[in-house]
């Protein structure tokens, strides 16, 4: 069934509607060496696993085309399942000049790696869909690395999707480089698969991030990591994820931004319902790492796709942004998360 969804799904056009509308806050201004990284799940999936996404899409769009307007707008936006039309062209609507898909395409398991496996579920085919991953960035953009996971790292229907990692270096002002990295790990329930293999595919998941960032990413690099890592309140998650990240900064696993942000946030702006909302979800994280002559720090957070007026949301996420510092590292200071 999964699989005849996404092939039908995938073959049907719908129209675009109208951009929706709504006021937003102006924001502070960026200071010398600050830039703001949006994540954001727009859920840009194929009717009908979907209903009504053009809509939303285009007002995903529209609301970051306003923003850039009152220059205001986030220098680098993070997208996951950008799978549709519309969701691909939210880059280009909204004026970014650098666009960088995620892989295309993932192979069928090998013929050792099918025991256990579903064709109900789509895990013994390549994926029918790309990663849905997609940099946007108003900086320009160095060099792109990008890899599905692999085969046997996948449950369920999330095997239908090249779900991987997309890494993209940019170049700051002042001739100041940075690593930024978005991601889509494998869900729990909504894969249909056994806890059981669902658990095996978020370890390896796991694993496989830390290794590919830790060869890809150049050693003195400072680098923001951020996705829809459908993690969750769930403890075997969570020390899944940070033993993997540890590995990265070579000590304990970084803090992710939003609650650096809550906890050094004496004024309690960050500790809106919206915000207390994605903490408690615990999917959509932003993780910062130092470089060897760089570091990066969390300074603020915005929600820009939040709670709309009339309640609802534009996705099952919500999008907010982070805005990052970047300073020379103190000599002799190792590296930190």
């Amino acid at each position: 069934m999964g699989l005849s969804v996404l092939m039908g799904g995938a073959l049907v056009a719908q129209p675009t509607a109208p951009n929706l509308t709504v006021a937003l806050g102006k924001g502070a201004p960026r200071a010398s060496g600050e830039f703001d990284v949006l994540t954001y799940n727009v859920k840009g999936m194929p009717w009908p696993l979907a209903q009504g996404r053009p809509a939303a899409l285009g007002a995903i769009a529209g609301r970051l085309a306003r923003m850039r307007a009152e220059r205001r707008q986030p220098q680098v936006v993070l997208l996951q399942e950008a799978f549709t039309p519309e969701a691909k062209a939210i880059g280009r609507l909204a004026g970014y000049r650098y666009v960088v898909e995620g892989a295309y395409v993932r192979g069928a398991p090998g013929d050792g790696e099918m025991a256990g496996r579903s064709w109900r579920l789509g895990e013994t085919v390549p994926a029918m869909l790309d990663s849905g991953l997609i940099v946007l960035s108003d900086y320009p953009v160095r060099r792109v690395s990008r890899a599905a996971f692999p085969a046997a790292a996948c449950a369920g229907y999330d095997c239908l999707a090249a779900k991987g990692v997309l890494v993209v270096e940019l170049e700051l002002p002042g001739g100041r480089t940075l690593a930024v990295a978005t991601t889509h790990f494998n869900s729990r329930g909504a894969s249909a698969a056994p806890r059981s293999r669902t658990a095996d595919a978020y370890a390896r998941q796991s694993r496989f991030l830390a290794d590919y960032l830790a060869r890809v990413r150049e050693s003195g690099m400072p680098l923001v990591l951020a996705g829809d890592f459908n993690r969750g309140d769930r403890p075997a998650r969570i020390a899944m994820l940070s033993r993997a990240l540890g590995t990265l900064g070579g000590h304990d696993a970084p803090r992710d931004a939003l609650t650096q942000s809550v906890a050094n946030d004496a004024s309690g702006h960050v500790r809106s319902r919206d915000a207390a909302w994605i903490r408690k979800r615990g999917r959509d994280l932003q993780y910062a790492l130092d470089g060897e002559t760089l570091k990066v720090r969390p300074v603020g957070v915005q929600i820009p796709f939040g709670t709309e007026p009339d309640g609802t949301m534009l996705s099952d996420h919500m999008g907010y942004t982070v805005r990052y510092r970047i300073a020379p590292r103190m000599p002799g200071r190792a590296p930190t998360t």
